[in-house]
């Protein structure tokens, strides 16, 4: 019980102390410098501006959040089926999997244009932005999973007469789901950026969108108010999918405290 109570204070209290010191700095600082809020304005006012915009901002939340999600599930399936695809050939991975280590050199705000051609300014666009943004974590994270699954266990399967796929179903793919769940954790922290990107390009809600109408009307206050939403359903949407990947991996051990 003591132990616990420790652990919490040390992943909850202490950054939280540390947080509000921070903002107390920011806040005294400002002030102090006298600075315009159109430069930087003090915590204080970018909490008023938040509690004032309150109910402008659940739509483009929910907008972003559900972009988020779609896309995050979109990529994590396309991740996992090239992953399979890459493991039944190793000539197939040795073609396929530079290739595809190479689309990550393209910075995927510069596909958003093309998206936007071809999908228009609906949602599809900016699911499939996540998407991309999302996949290539699982894709590696599954790969080396099942790159790193004991030869005796397949050997095993292949002794009793298993072909190559029973050996990927009943070996490789069971042996995988701790390295795809993690590599889904990776993409979780993407994964609102990403939507967020595709909105400052083309959208008609989204916190992308409140972010550009704020900066041309040179409210940083709520241009801060969005940063900080930002950061908070991207750390929620981490939780979320980190409890799935304790729920879906019971035998998994629990980290080290």
């Amino acid at each position: 019980m003591r132990s616990r109570g420790r652990l919490t204070a040390r992943r909850v209290v202490a950054p939280a102390l540390v947080v509000l010191v921070l903002l107390a700095v920011w806040e005294v600082g400002v002030r102090a410098a006298g600075l315009p809020p159109f430069v930087l304005p003090a915590p204080s006012q970018v909490l008023a501006t938040g509690v004032a915009d309150a109910p402008l901002l659940g739509p483009h939340v929910a907008t972003t959040l559900l972009e988020a999600v779609l896309g995050l599930t979109l990529g994590f399936v396309v991740g996992v089926a090239l992953a399979v695809v890459l493991s039944l050939s190793g000539a197939v991975r040795d073609t396929v999997y530079p290739l595809l280590t190479l689309t990550q050199t393209i910075p995927t705000v510069v596909l958003a244009p093309l998206l936007v051609l071809w999908a228009g300014f609906g949602l599809t666009p900016k699911v499939v932005l996540v998407a991309l943004t999302a996949f290539f974590p699982v894709l590696v994270a599954t790969v080396t999973a099942m790159a790193d699954v004991d030869d005796e266990h397949v050997d095993v399967v292949a002794g009793l007469g298993g072909t190559r796929s029973q050996q990927l179903r009943w070996v490789r793919l069971p042996a995988a789901v701790p390295g795809a769940l993690g590599g889904l954790r990776v993409a979780a922290t993407y994964a609102i950026g990403a939507a967020v990107v595709a909105e400052y390009l083309a959208g008609y809600s989204g916190l992308g969108v409140f972010i550009q109408r704020a900066r041309k009307g040179y409210q940083v206050d709520a241009i801060l108010v969005a940063v900080v939403l930002v950061a908070l359903l991207t750390g929620l949407l981490f939780l979320a999918v980190d409890a799935l990947a304790r729920a879906a991996t019971p035998w998994q051990p629990r980290r080290a405290r």
